[in-house]
């Protein structure tokens, strides 16, 4: 029996998820719940329950494109499948069919896996091989390779010279204990600290500038979620936000992005990500700095085993320690190529 998700029991969706994915890609029912229907992206009409009595035996998410109702970005006439978990692969195509019928009528014409806005898929697990299997035999194009890395952090020291943009390791170091004023304003020096709440509309001013899609979106979405911006590492020169790095922890009510893996990533976990710099100051190696600063801040915290999701620059974290922990393949299926057939899948 196919059902919406307006009456959807996420303990044993959570459940039916954790039984059949790897354990490295585990989630629970407030996370599974967070990044679907309370996204204000959820497809309550493409996204589908399968049961067996009261018991599920499948379910489907789907999300719609983020532009131009959250950020620039993908294709408003695309689509995402967040999610995709079935015991059976006939519960899939079944599942898979009816998302795709309802998506057609509306004229959607690309259906991607993963990346959607709250996602918890860059692409799709290249060790999950039924669901590999299952997407190219339903006709998905693979796409390009993207990375999580991992380390921990409990004996990270940052890379011999890598601070000294910012003034070595005790002056960054300090900085996370020490208040000052809004943006550092007295301090021709570049610095990274903890950004406080009140400089929030100098890190927004500072993300519509350099990164005015889904970063600017996902940063100050979280900010507002949480209620808070204590896990985000600004960096400041001249008083003008010039760089930062999104860090989450256990206390996080609302993970995103790699931390929705917390459940594998055990106790004390961390993440960082994204993170950038301003175009102005780049060359410098404040990059690199800032990465160093956001690990020391997440480790001064007590977070241990720590990841950094959905990238390709493995050289560039890799100097500090990370390695490849989860690989994934982008695939996208084009709607209107195909034959809706008799069933209408």
């Amino acid at each position: 029996m196919r059902q919406l998700f307006s009456h959807a029991d996420f303990d044993q969706l959570a459940d039916l998820w954790n039984r059949v994915c790897p354990p490295k890609y585990g989630t629970d029912a407030s996370l599974l719940r967070d990044n679907t229907v309370e996204s204000p992206l959820f497809d309550w009409g493409a996204s589908f329950i399968e049961t067996e009595g009261e018991r599920p035996t499948g379910f489907v998410t789907v999300k719609r494109s983020a532009n131009p109702s959250l950020f620039r970005g993908p294709d408003p006439d695309g689509a995402h499948i967040n999610a995709i978990v079935f015991e059976r692969p006939e519960v899939g195509v079944d599942l898979l069919a009816a998302a795709k019928r309802v998506l057609r009528e509306r004229g959607v014409y690309r259906l991607a896996f993963g990346q959607d806005s709250r996602h918890f898929f860059p692409g799709c697990p290249m060790d999950c091989h039924n669901l590999r299997d299952f997407l190219i035999i339903e006709g998905f194009d693979e796409g390009h390779e993207e990375v999580d890395l991992e380390r921990d952090l409990r004996d990270y020291v940052p890379p011999a010279g890598s601070l000294d943009p910012l003034g070595g390791f005790e002056a960054v170091a300090e900085a996370f204990g020490t208040v000052r004023p809004i943006g550092e304003r007295g301090n021709p020096a570049p610095m990274a600290c903890i950004v406080h709440d009140a400089d929030v509309p100098l890190l927004e001013e500072f993300l519509e500038r350099e990164f005015p899609g889904r970063w600017r979106h996902d940063v100050i979405d979280k900010v507002h979620r949480e209620g808070s911006s204590a896990g985000i590492v600004g960096l400041f020169e001249h008083g003008h936000c010039q760089g930062f790095a999104l860090t989450q922890t256990w206390t996080d009510r609302h993970p995103i992005g790699g931390a929705v893996w917390r459940k594998d990533l055990g106790e004390h976990w961390g993440s960082l990500g994204p993170i950038g710099v301003s175009k102005g100051v780049r060359g410098r190696g404040l990059g690199n700095a800032l990465l160093g600063a956001g690990l020391v801040s997440l480790k001064q915290r007590g977070a241990r085993r720590t990841i950094i999701d959905w990238t390709t620059l493995v050289d560039f974290y890799g100097g500090h320690g990370f390695a490849v922990n989860r690989r994934y393949k982008t695939f996208a299926l084009r709607l209107d190529r195909e034959s809706p057939g008799p069933s209408g899948s």
